[in-house]
């Protein structure tokens, strides 16, 4: 009897997981979204890494942050892709953590219509924090998800080749 209880909790559970897992798919296709992104760093960019970020939309405002450590002498470009969200989310970069006495404001991403990949090249490498402001939202239920690409361009062979 506890066998058999064992496997219609099993079983449902299972179910469950399914579920779920097919309706987060089904809300960001994140690696479509990031396969865009990867077009966008050819031909002098090459493809270091990527963050998929995914939000449920609350009654009150939300902030994630994200290090970026980069190396010293580099260029870099920053890709984002806001296709998998249901309403514009605030997008900064600092070069301090959240807290930090010192702390700067160096880009501000600004959405715009019909728009969903957006893209900054930073003058300075160095470790940088992306903060994702989500706004409070009234539907219950509203999901969605970011995608950054990070992609390097050497300086050294750049320079060898030119």
């Amino acid at each position: 009897m506890k066998t058999k209880f064992s496997y219609i909790i099993l079983f449902l559970l299972i179910a469950f997981i399914s579920t779920a897992a097919i309706q987060i798919a089904k809300e960001c296709d994140a690696t479509a979204l990031k396969k865009e992104l990867k077009r966008e760093l050819r031909p002098d960019y090459k493809y270091d890494s990527s963050k998929t970020s995914r939000f449920t939309y609350k009654t009150k405002v939300q902030a994630k942050e994200i290090e970026v450590p980069l190396f010293m002498g580099e260029k870099y470009r920053f890709l984002f892709n806001t296709a998998g969200l249901p309403q514009n989310i605030k997008i900064e970069i600092y070069n301090k953590k959240i807290g930090h006495k010192k702390r700067k404001l160096l880009y501000t991403l600004e959405q715009k219509q019909d728009q969903h990949i957006y893209i900054y090249e930073p003058k300075k490498s160095r470790r940088m924090y992306i903060n994702y402001t989500i706004p409070e939202s009234t539907e219950t239920e509203l999901k969605g998800c970011m995608i950054f690409v990070l992609g390097y361009r050497l300086a050294v062979l750049k320079s060898l080749l030119d």
